[in-house]
């Protein structure tokens, strides 16, 4: 059956999807983008997706579509799509600037693509490796999850290189930050404890909705912790919570107690409220405003 990608600002087929070559997204990596999975029809925790796309759009000054018009442009494309995708697909919403004269980005609304494929079939559990790369926590976009990747990619490939699935990086004092694909949550003094987002960590949504229901707290400790720590959960919107079997090579107890009744405790709310629109707005607003400004004293961003 044809895949359907809404561009812009309509369906079009997978193969008539077309995008300009001097794209600022293309050209400069000048974009941003979301990604969340779609469950029989239902995209999961929309409205903190759409919330995140707009912070982080405005952080780039991107000019983006309204809300009901995204929400509209989703919706359709989750139903010209849902027969070929499934049960459980991957939905990705990328904002992309518009290449003007020179250096410049053409004004007007950002290129809109929304695509809907079928989730990636992953294993029960993951392997990690540390690398010290780091991530800097003062970066003009630190926690901006724009569509400059390559970094990322790159260290990925490193630890699939020493057969891991995923490396957890740093940030430039030493804490224990985030994956290159997920935020992290570890065991620590009896508990499952995720960074703060002054580790210049992505504000994730799966990392957010485990924070609010008691699932796991907020506390920075140092990247060595890995070595010593019990369990390691790995989180994002296309994984929710999984469980991390092997730290650098170290063989982990899985599933662990307090990883199975955390993985227990988020699938139940997540049935509760597919959307999880709790208000979050507001804070990711304030953390935009600390880290906006280069060169300014270090802040601590908000918890969430």
């Amino acid at each position: 059956m044809t895949s359907f990608v809404w561009l812009d600002d309509g369906l079009v087929t997978e193969s008539d999807a077309r995008v300009p070559i001097n794209n600022r997204a293309f050209t400069s990596g000048d974009g941003v983008f979301e990604a969340l999975k779609v469950v029989n029809g239902v995209p999961f925790a929309l409205t903190r997706h759409l919330d995140r796309l707009a912070n982080a759009a405005g952080r780039l000054g991107l000019e983006c579509a309204d809300d009901a018009s995204l929400r509209d442009a989703i919706a359709q494309t989750i139903e010209a799509n849902l027969a070929t995708v499934g049960t459980l697909g991957r939905l990705r919403m990328t904002l992309a600037g518009r290449t003007g004269v020179g250096l410049d980005r053409a004004p007007g609304l950002a290129t809109l693509v929304i695509t809907l494929t079928p989730a990636i079939t992953r294993s029960e559990y993951s392997s990690v490796i540390t690398v010290s790369w780091p991530r800097n926590e003062r970066a003009l976009l630190a926690g901006v999850k724009t569509t400059s990747y390559a970094e990322g990619l790159a260290m990925l490939k490193y630890a699939q290189s020493k057969g891991a699935d995923e490396a957890l990086m740093p940030d430039t004092t030493g804490r224990l930050c985030e994956g290159t694909t997920c935020n992290v949550a570890i065991e620590y003094d009896g508990k499952l404890i995720t960074p703060t987002l002054s580790t210049g960590c992505l504000p994730g949504v799966t990392r957010a909705l485990a924070l609010e229901w008691g699932i796991v707290e907020e506390h920075d400790v140092a990247i060595e912790e890995l070595s010593t720590t019990s369990e390691v959960l790995i989180t994002s919107s296309t994984r929710d919570l999984m469980v991390v079997d092997s730290v650098n090579g170290r063989a982990l107890g899985v599933p662990g107690k307090l990883a199975s009744a955390a993985i227990a405790e988020f699938h139940r709310n997540e049935a509760v409220n597919p959307d999880s629109a709790i208000a979050i707005s507001s804070s990711v607003r304030r953390i935009s405003m600390t880290w906006v400004t280069p060169g300014a004293p270090y802040a601590a961003s908000p918890q969430m």
